[in-house]
């Protein structure tokens, strides 16, 4: 909305439209067969940039291009980027795209020093040099939530014992889980307690939620080796 009550835009107040997640579907349907023709320009929030489509019937604009797309941030994924892309054109039809990036809007992937390294780089790696830190940034992204999925499914196979001794009467088995998935906070007076503080700027928060899970996997084999040592 800042954008849309800008001085830039003033002049083209007129032929904008905004479509978010609060406009109706039939308000919605009506707006993106609108955004196909000539003079209309149309803002949208990125959940509407996969599988909207926008399909220009409108010979004129065709002719003049067809349908230009603004990507206004950079994606964490090259599918979100390829889907928004491909507003453009449809079915076909010709169309152009381009980005237009807030240097500060980087951080997330350059690092607080985003500043600092945008001077480093030509104008025109640029792309190149985003589209690699990204590229090793969703891979570690992918490594971490590795050791949730291991988790998880170390939690599916108890489920589907516990099933089974549910089915077979095992009711040793049975006092076992239960005992496991409803104990409270061990309250032994000399017992150790540690406390995990932790803090994301917004250059590391897409990766907050793997360290939660590393976390939990550290603290998960470290119970079960003092546990095996009897310590």
């Amino acid at each position: 909305m800042k954008f849309y009550n800008s001085d830039e835009l003033s002049s083209l107040k007129n032929d904008v439209q905004i479509i978010t997640e609060k406009v109706s579907v039939k308000d919605r349907d009506l707006y993106i067969k609108r955004a196909a023709t000539i003079g209309r320009v149309t803002l949208l929030t990125r959940s509407f940039g996969r599988g909207t489509d926008f399909i220009c019937r409108n010979q004129d604009l065709l002719a003049k291009g067809g349908i230009h797309v603004l990507q206004t941030f950079f994606s964490e994924e090259l599918s979100e980027e390829y889907q928004i892309k491909g507003r453009s054109a449809r079915q076909g039809d010709r169309g152009s795209y381009r980005m237009v990036l807030l240097n500060k809007d980087l951080e997330w992937i350059l690092g607080s020093a985003w500043n600092e390294e945008l001077k480093k780089i030509e104008v025109s790696h640029l792309y190149k040099v985003l589209n690699q830190a990204r590229s090793k940034l969703y891979e570690s992204k992918c490594g971490a939530k590795g050791l949730g999925i291991e988790q998880c499914k170390r939690e599916h196979t108890k489920s589907k014992e516990f099933l089974r001794s549910l089915l077979e009467g095992e009711m040793k088995m049975i006092k076992t889980f239960l005992h496991e998935q409803n104990r409270g906070a061990n309250l032994i007076p000399d017992c150790s307690r540690t406390v995990l503080l932790m803090d994301a700027t917004s250059s590391m928060s897409s990766l907050l939620s793997a360290a939660k899970d590393t976390v939990c996997t550290m603290f998960e084999r470290a119970s079960a080796i003092l546990e095996a040592l009897k310590i």
